[in-house]
């Protein structure tokens, strides 16, 4: 295995996937507006940080920067066990708003992570080495290595869970619509761990490494794109069964019925067309606040008496994806 490990060569087309990730990721963050949003959102920020890290280490492995697969393995399951701890440390920020009590209750558990760290560093418990295959290098599970795989899916899975949770607790709708983005960012990446320890454990010769790059890139680009307003509307358009896609359909539908009609002469009524527009802004308002008409008044800015008139008598469009 020795020799083996000295004069292995990975494939050099194989660096192209992560240099591509981190690029790209550098240009995002070259742009003001996001370099300021993570930096109000340190969690995402760290995050993003440790996914890099895993990134720049396929990077030396598959460039063949250095021969310490060891080493390299290591530290890489370092990272994977740091990404899936602020992962779960960015459900716990999002079901409380008391940072002081969930640094309390955080401290065993970031004593857990970094004595899995020492373990895998400075012993053969977790990780007794190293296997090298065509494609990319794994480990050599030591008799202990089933706690990094516990590990990791609970912290997974706690983190889906208490995002998911706080979706239905948090009180702004703006922020349920950004945790929905935010869980859906990461969907990719969970789903390939999930599925990688499974079939690790299956026997099957994968390695997370194969997902990584892409997995991370999408994160980063739908988190940045959708935590603006206007770009978070757009990308919930492209949500199936949004509410925001409904309200899109219903206005494009009935603005390009009206534009095709004047495009061959045919007489449109332009009071009839707005008034078909305000009953779907007046029932979509209705939707956000829950079916309370005062509120509903109040976002638009319009009276009781016309939130009233034009309720629920929107006609179902035909082919409307909703």
């Amino acid at each position: 295995m020795g020799s083996e490990l000295e004069i292995h060569n990975f494939n050099s087309l194989l660096v192209i996937s992560p240099v591509t990730t981190v690029v790209i990721i550098l240009i995002l963050l070259s742009i003001s507006r996001w370099r300021e949003l993570l930096w109000e959102s340190k969690l995402i920020a760290y995050l993003l940080i440790a996914l890099v890290y895993l990134n720049v280490i396929e990077i030396v492995t598959y460039g063949n920067i250095t021969k310490n697969y060891n080493l390299l393995l290591k530290a890489y399951y370092c990272g994977g066990i740091v990404s899936a701890s602020i992962f779960f440390c960015l459900g716990a920020r999002f079901m409380s708003s008391d940072i002081f009590s969930i640094r309390k209750f955080l401290y065993p558990f970031l004593i857990i992570n970094a004595i899995l760290i020492l373990f895998i560093l400075s012993s053969n418990l977790l990780i007794n080495g190293v296997e090298i295959h065509a494609h990319s290098i794994s480990r050599s599970p030591g008799p202990y290595y089933w706690v990094i795989q516990i590990y990791i899916s609970a912290c997974v899975s706690a983190g889906i869970i208490l995002i998911w949770r706080s979706i239905y607790k948090s009180n702004s709708k703006l922020d349920k619509k950004r945790r929905i983005v935010i869980l859906f960012s990461f969907i990719p990446i969970i789903f390939s761990v999930l599925l990688v320890i499974l079939l690790m454990q299956l026997g099957l010769d994968i390695t997370w490494s194969l997902f990584l790059p892409v997995t991370t890139l999408f994160f980063v680009v739908v988190y940045l794109y959708a935590e603006n307003k206007n770009d978070l509307f757009k990308f919930l358009v492209n949500i199936p069964y949004s509410n925001e896609r409904k309200t899109y359909n219903q206005l494009t539908s009935h603005i390009l019925e009206y534009i095709s009609k004047t495009q061959t002469d045919e007489p449109v009524s332009l009071k009839n067309m707005m008034a078909e527009i305000e009953k779907i802004f007046v029932n979509n308002a209705l939707e956000i606040k829950d079916g309370n008409h005062n509120l509903a008044a109040e976002l638009l800015s319009i009276s009781l008496s016309t939130v009233y008139r034009h309720k629920n008598k929107i006609k179902p469009e035909s082919g409307t994806d909703e």
